[in-house]
């Protein structure tokens, strides 16, 4: 970040506070390159955090007040550190972080000021990066030492309280990203790998025309998804013998001799309360939330749902294997086969997003497919640079933009 853009956030929280804050945090957005909905089935993505961020600015206070303003959402907030009210969407994600610090200096308030560059309500990570954000510069203002595990930790958590049961990808790109490198994340066991991406490659995003929200309908399809790979999870391991730890993922048995063909073997739709029956599965184990429960009569899609998983995560691995080589053709086709499977299998994606795609594609870009959680949002497209400027025209002509060029970024920092 350059000094004049850092004196710039300065200044705007002056001129709302009428002091000058004593944090200030950069987090930024993040990429999926590949790995779509495997994070929550402890299976591995690989994503890049870019250099579009929001950036949180605080003051601490001397009482159990927080105030939260921003140049780029609507409506200031003004919350109790115990029970924050969220009045606005995104105070949400503020009162969400709120709930993780109930255990840090619980006497005192702040003053919280975002601004950024990074579109929001798009896919972009625009809520992880903002609960990143709040969370570290709230430490950092109330003087505490924090690393990013333990942001990230948080702050994933702090999500899942708004309602969607999202896995941890978000959260650890944002913490851990590198310029230059694409990151896999595996989750079980834990670990994280640099991915250098090669010299000509270069990765256009563009946006569908139709917001990627987290709540209402799309959350709970979301959510329905989730429980769809642990009520898959649950009869895969049923039928081969397996013991699974808690909570129910995929991860666990996808290393299971001709997984393939038990997945092809499962039900098109079962219920969460009829699997618990036939597999003496705790119930609670499978439709469980965070913030609510799964209704536990009703038809989930399970054998789509694992057979998009369980596929999506060898492509990672043959997507890592393609970058590190710079076989950028076998990295487009990857990138074309895992928008199929989440067009035909995991349906989350939309008639605007697979014209986006589309168009991305006849304008000469190796593949392309939909990034974050889909059911709106952002398109990925990768291209050679002499390619870019058509592909990003093509994508602007299908949608209306805006489509522009993303680079694999540092990832959150104190500044």
């Amino acid at each position: 970040m350059t000094r004049p853009a850092l004196h710039s956030i300065e200044e705007a929280f002056a001129r709302a506070y009428g002091i000058p804050p004593a944090a200030v945090v950069r987090a930024p957005g993040r990429v999926n390159l590949i790995g779509e909905h495997t994070d929550y089935s402890d299976l591995p993505v690989l994503p890049i955090a870019i250099e579009q961020s929001l950036f949180v600015a605080a003051v601490a206070t001397e009482d159990a007040t927080v105030e939260a303003a921003s140049a780029q959402f609507g409506g200031a907030a003004r919350m109790q550190r115990q029970g924050a009210h969220a009045a606005a969407s995104w105070h949400r994600y503020v009162a969400g972080a709120l709930s993780q610090l109930i255990d840090v200096a619980p006497d005192r308030g702040a003053k919280l000021f975002v601004s950024g560059d990074l579109p929001s309500a798009g896919g972009l990570s625009s809520s992880s990066a903002l609960t990143m954000g709040v969370i570290a510069a709230l430490l950092a203002a109330w003087q505490q030492p924090f690393d990013p595990e333990d942001v990230a930790r948080r702050a994933t958590v702090a999500e899942r309280h708004v309602g969607v049961e999202s896995g941890g990808m978000d959260q650890a790109v944002i913490a851990h990203g590198r310029a230059g490198n694409a990151l896999r994340i595996d989750f079980r066991p834990p670990a994280r790998t640099l991915v250098p991406l090669p010299q000509g490659l270069m990765l256009v995003v563009a946006y569908s025309g139709e917001e990627a929200p987290k709540g209402g309908t799309a959350r709970d399809a979301y959510n329905e998804r989730v429980v769809g790979a642990r009520i898959a999870a649950a009869m895969i391991a049923d039928q081969v013998g397996v013991d699974l730890d808690l909570p129910l993922t995929l991860g666990q048995v996808s290393g299971v001799d001709v997984v393939d063909i038990i997945v092809d073997g499962l039900p098109e739709k079962v219920s969460a309360q009829e699997v618990a029956h036939g597999t003496e599965v705790d119930l609670q184990h499978l439709v469980q939330l965070t913030a609510a429960n799964f209704d536990h009569m009703a038809k989930v899609p399970v054998k789509r749902i694992a057979r998009h998983i369980l596929s999506e995560a060898q492509r990672v691995s043959e997507a890592q294997d393609a970058l590190i080589s710079g076989d950028l053709y076998r990295f487009g086709k990857l990138l074309d086969e895992s928008h199929n499977s989440l067009r035909e299998d995991f349906r989350c994606s939309t008639p605007a997003l697979d014209r986006v795609c589309a168009a991305m594609r006849r304008a000469g870009a190796f593949g392309s497919r939909l990034t974050g959680a889909g059911f709106g949002g952002y398109a990925l497209a990768a291209c050679e640079p002499a390619q870019a400027a058509a592909v990003i025209a093509a994508a602007t002509g299908a949608t209306g933009g805006p489509a522009f060029e993303v680079r694999a970024a540092d990832g959150m920092a104190l500044l």
